[in-house]
């Protein structure tokens, strides 16, 4: 059950998020292409923030830096498509959601014993049209996975930028998603590897 706060201090989360955005873009070559443009014309990071992916054996105790600010579980979002490993929602008010995914495959746990569960795997933004946004992305050398997922005209739409490799494995994965209708559903944890 998770502690959530009557009255969240959302000027504490929107620091917490945004840290973990420039971080994030720091050493993922895709986001930091983003956060550049967004920059320059001031709009900032947190409006077009969708949602960040944790990663961890503990996903109980991984979420209460969140719950504890006011975040909690959305029992009735739905994570389209077969993830490996499970994967919880935890929502507030119009912040972008924090997802926790339990490592339980072999992959997912080599990943967190390499790189932690503090920091975020994946992070979204969101945009218009993935479509434009990849053109002018490649444009400034970001390459993405193809297909993404979902098709033109649906309401949920979702491509990863090449993942960034450390150590020979992908630490961080930039994902753009694309939203209609108020969908507020998920792509499962690696969507791009459909294998």
């Amino acid at each position: 059950m998770s502690r959530a706060v009557s009255h969240p201090d959302i000027g504490e989360l929107e620091r917490i998020l945004k840290k973990y955005a420039q971080d994030f873009a720091v050493s993922n070559p895709a986001a930091k292409a983003i956060f550049r443009g967004i920059t320059v014309i001031g709009v900032g990071v947190r409006p077009i923030l969708d949602h960040f992916l944790f990663r961890t054996r503990q996903p109980a105790e991984r979420v209460l830096e969140f719950t504890a600010l006011g975040y909690e579980k959305d029992s009735s979002a739905i994570v389209l498509g077969h993830p490996k490993n499970a994967v919880s929602v935890y929502r507030c008010r119009c912040l972008p959601a924090v997802l926790i995914e339990e490592a339980q495959d072999r992959n997912s746990l080599e990943w967190v014993e390499e790189f932690g569960d503090s920091a975020p795997y994946v992070m979204a933004v969101r945009v218009d049209d993935i479509e434009e946004s990849t053109f002018h992305l490649e444009k400034q050398a970001v390459q993405f996975l193809r297909p993404g997922a979902g098709k033109s005209g649906e309401e949920v739409r979702a491509i990863a930028a090449m993942p960034f490799p450390r150590n020979g494995r992908a630490s961080t994965v930039l994902v753009l998603a694309e939203r209609h209708a108020g969908n507020m559903s998920y792509y499962a944890p690696d969507f791009w590897n459909k294998a």
